[in-house]
C-alpha cells in the first residue's frame, strides 16, 4: 500500500505539472540551476568565505544607510588583508556597480567609504582586463558629482572624492591624456577661472593643501615631454602666491621643487615681453632666483612667527630640504623605515607619491600594501626581502675519495704467483667488497646532503 500511494503521488506531480505549461519551464529551470549549483558548493574549498562575500554585497543593497556603510567597511578591510581577491574578481561587475550605487546615492560619510572602497579596488586591479571598465564608470561619475553643487556634502566627503579620483586616474589611466584631463578638473579648485570655481575654492580653503598634494600626484605620473603645453603655464606663479601664505607654504614649496625636478619650466611659467627672446637656461634662472628669494623670505618668518615654525617643524625637515634644494641643486635623500625595511626616497616625485599614500591608506595599511603589493612596490621600486628560518646545514666537501687498506695474513704468505686461480679470484672479491660498502657509504652522505638542500630533514645519523 505504501508503494502504491508512492506511485499515485509522482503521477499526480505529472499531471499537474502537464497541464501547466509555463509552471512547469519555470520549475525546471529552477532544477537545472540547483543541479549545477549545488555540487560546485559542497565541492568548493571557499565556502564560507563566498557566504560571508554574499551578506557584504547584500548589505551594499540595504536601504539603511547605516547597513550599506558596515559593508563598504568590511570590504575595505578585505581589500587592506589581502584576501578573497579572487572571488572579488569573479563578481567584479556587481560589486562595482553597487559601490558606485553608494558613492552616488550616500551622504558623505557613505561617500567617504565608498571612495575609499573604488581606490582600494584601482589598486588591486591594476594590470587586468577590469582596469578600464573602473576608469570609464568612475571617473564619468565622480566628475559628475564634483561639477553639481551639493550643500550636504561635507569637505571630507569632497576630499574623499578628490583622493578616489586621483587613485582611479594614476592607476587606470591608459595614457597621460586622461591623467592630465583629471588634474585640470583638480586645478580649477587651487586656481580657479570661473565664478563657480572660485565659490568651490572659497569653501574649500581649509583642505587646498591636499588639494595640492592629489595634482602633484598625478603631476609625478606624467612624463615631462608629454606635458601638454599651455595646461599649465600660470602653475609657477600660483604656487609663488601660495607660498607666502602660512597653510599652503610648504606643500607650495614642495611643487616648485617637482616642477624644477621635470626640467620643463617653460610648461610652468608665463613669460612676459622681456623674456620672450630669453633661452631656456636663462628663463630657468631667472624663475629660480625669484624662487629662491621668496623661499629665504618664508625661512626667515618661519623662525620669529610660531604658527609658520610649528608647521615648518610638522611637515617638512629641520633644515628644509626646498630651501637647500634650490639653493645646491641636489634632491633630498632619506628613508624611512617600514616593518625593519627601509624605503630609499630620492627624488621629489617618490616624496611627493610616499606622502599622497599614506594619507589615503594611513600608515599601517601602507607598510602592507609596500610589502606585500607589486603595484605599490613597482611605483616605488622596492624590492622587499624575507628572512629565511634557520635551518640546520651540513657540511659538504667539495671533493671527496674513499680509501681502503685490506690485509690477508694468509694468502701474503705465500707467493703471488704460486697463488692458485681460486684464491686470487677470491681475494679480487674480498677487496671489491670493501671497496663497493666504503663506495655505498659515501653515495649515502652525499644523497643526504642532497635532500638537506631541498629542506628535507633526517633523524638518521651519517655513519
Amino acid at each position: 500500500m505504501v508503494g502504491m500511494k508512492k506511485v499515485n503521488v509522482h503521477t499526480r506531480k505529472g499531471a499537474k505539472t502537464g497541464n501547466r505549461k509555463k509552471g512547469k519551464g519555470r520549475f525546471d529551470e529552477v532544477d537545472n540551476d540547483e543541479d549545477h549549483v549545488l555540487p560546485q558548493r559542497a565541492f568548493s574549498p571557499f565556502r564560507a568565505p563566498m557566504t560571508t562575500f554574499s551578506c557584504f554585497m547584500q548589505q551594499l543593497e540595504h536601504k539603511k544607510a547605516s547597513v550599506r556603510e558596515e559593508g563598504l567597511a568590511a570590504f575595505i578591510k578585505i581589500f587592506n588583508e589581502g584576501t578573497q581577491d579572487s572571488i572579488l574578481e569573479k563578481r567584479f561587475v556587481t560589486y562595482l556597480y553597487q559601490v558606485l550605487n553608494c558613492l552616488k546615492k550616500g551622504l558623505t560619510k557613505e561617500k567617504q567609504l565608498a571612495s575609499q572602497a573604488l581606490g582600494l579596488m584601482a589598486i588591486t586591479a591594476f594590470e587586468t582586463d577590469n582596469v578600464e571598465e573602473i576608469y570609464t564608470y568612475t571617473i564619468s561619475l565622480v566628475t559628475e558629482l564634483l561639477q553639481i553643487p551639493n550643500k550636504s556634502l561635507e569637505p571630507c566627503g569632497f576630499i574623499a572624492l578628490i583622493e578616489c579620483l586621483v587613485i582611479v586616474t594614476s592607476f587606470c589611466a591608459s595614457n597621460s591624456t586622461q591623467i592630465q584631463e583629471v588634474m585640470q578638473v583638480i586645478w580649477e579648485y587651487i586656481c580657479p577661472k570661473s565664478k563657480l570655481g572660485a565659490l568651490k575654492n572659497q569653501a574649500y580653503a581649509a583642505n587646498l593643501s591636499k588639494l595640492i598634494y592629489a595634482w602633484l600626484f598625478l603631476l609625478t605620473k606624467v612624463d615631462s615631454w608629454e606635458i601638454i603645453y599651455g595646461h599649465w603655464q600660470g602653475a609657477i606663479c600660483q604656487f609663488l602666491s601660495l607660498l607666502k601664505e602660512d597653510a599652503t607654504c610648504v606643500v607650495a614649496g614642495e611643487a616648485l621643487a617637482l616642477i624644477f625636478d621635470c626640467d620643463k619650466i617653460d610648461k610652468f611659467f608665463v613669460k612676459t615681453e622681456e623674456l620672450l627672446l630669453e633661452s631656456y637656461d636663462g628663463l630657468r634662472k631667472y624663475v629660480k632666483d625669484i624662487i629662491l628669494k621668496q623661499l629665504e623670505s618664508t625661512s626667515m618668518e618661519a623662525k620669529t612667527a610660531l604658527p609658520l615654525k610649528q608647521m615648518f617643524n610638522n611637515a617638512a625637515r629641520a633644515d628644509w630640504d626646498v630651501l637647500m634644494y634650490f639653493k645646491e641643486d641636489k634632491c633630498p635623500k632619506y628613508y624611512e623605515r617600514f616593518n625593519g625595511q627601509k624605503l630609499i626616497l630620492s627624488s621629489w616625485s617618490s616624496i611627493i607619491q610616499l606622502k599622497f599614500l599614506k594619507n589615503f591608506l594611513g600608515e599601517e595599511n601602507f607598510s602592507n600594501y609596500l610589502l606585500g603589493n607589486k603595484v605599490i612596490q613597482q611605483l616605488f621600486t622596492f624590492i622587499p626581502y624575507h628572512e629565511e628560518e634557520d635551518t640546520p646545514c651540513l657540511y659538504e666537501p667539495i671533493l671527496e675519495k674513499v680509501e681502503a687498506r685490506v690485509y690477508f695474513p694468509v694468502t701474503r704468505e705465500k707467493d703471488p704467483e704460486l697463488l692458485i686461480k681460486s684464491e686470487i679470484k677470491k681475494e679480487r672479491e674480498q677487496i671489491k667488497s670493501i671497496i663497493d660498502r666504503s663506495k655505498t657509504k659515501l653515495m649515502n652522505k652525499r644523497r643526504i646532503f642532497a635532500e638537506e638542500r631541498k629542506g628535507k630533514v633526517y633523524c638518521n645519523e651519517v655513519e
